[in-house]
């Protein structure tokens, strides 16, 4: 028997994940915003002036967000899957 296959739907929150903390170590500062009732071309133009002073722009779900930000922020433990990966970074 082969090993489970994970879904795409999985694989993106992956993606994301990393994404997420590979910005967390570029970057000292964050600034998280709710934009209900806010239009693609309001967003489009607030990338756009982004793009000058090297900020980025991630949009993502708020669980997912938070507990991507708690994983990053706990210290590795010995018996962690992840525990040689996070070790040398874990800030």
């Amino acid at each position: 028997m082969g090993g489970v296959k994970k879904s795409e739907k999985r694989l993106k929150k992956e993606e994301y994940w990393k994404k997420l903390w590979a910005l967390t170590d570029e970057y000292k500062k964050a600034v998280f915003v709710d934009v209900d009732n806010v239009s693609s071309q309001q967003l489009n133009k607030i990338r756009h002036k982004l793009r000058p002073i090297g900020a980025k722009m991630l949009m993502g779900k708020n669980t997912l967000m938070k507990s991507s930000l708690t994983k990053k922020m706990t210290k590795p433990e010995e018996g962690d899957e992840d525990f040689q990966e996070r070790s040398g970074s874990w800030k």
